[in-house]
């Protein structure tokens, strides 16, 4: 059984979580159209399993692609999250639908 599910939104705490496992990155940072894809949400290295995770505020209402950005090198989907489609560049956009 997975420790985390990606993405988790918290409606008591109005947060959303976001992790993913990568045991050998230095740095992961989560960039997407809710912040115009700038790599400034950086994320916490949880455990020594290689679980990172950020936690961000709740998101209005819609539909938001998303990736990790691993080590400033290479854009990663959130394989946790089934919900994607192509990005046009031959890879993927995680997508998180905030209904409300």
């Amino acid at each position: 059984m997975k420790a985390h599910i990606s993405p988790q939104i918290n409606l008591k705490k109005n947060t959303i979580g976001f992790f993913v496992k990568n045991s050998c990155a230095n740095h992961i940072s989560l960039a997407g159209s809710f912040n115009h894809w700038a790599q400034g949400l950086q994320l916490t290295k949880l455990d020594e399993d290689g679980i990172w995770g950020v936690e961000i505020p709740m998101l209005p209402q819609g539909k938001y692609k998303y990736k990790f950005f691993i080590d400033d090198k290479m854009w990663m989907e959130d394989i946790d999250n089934p919900l994607r489609e192509p990005d046009g560049v031959n890879g993927w956009n995680s997508i998180l639908t905030i209904d409300k």
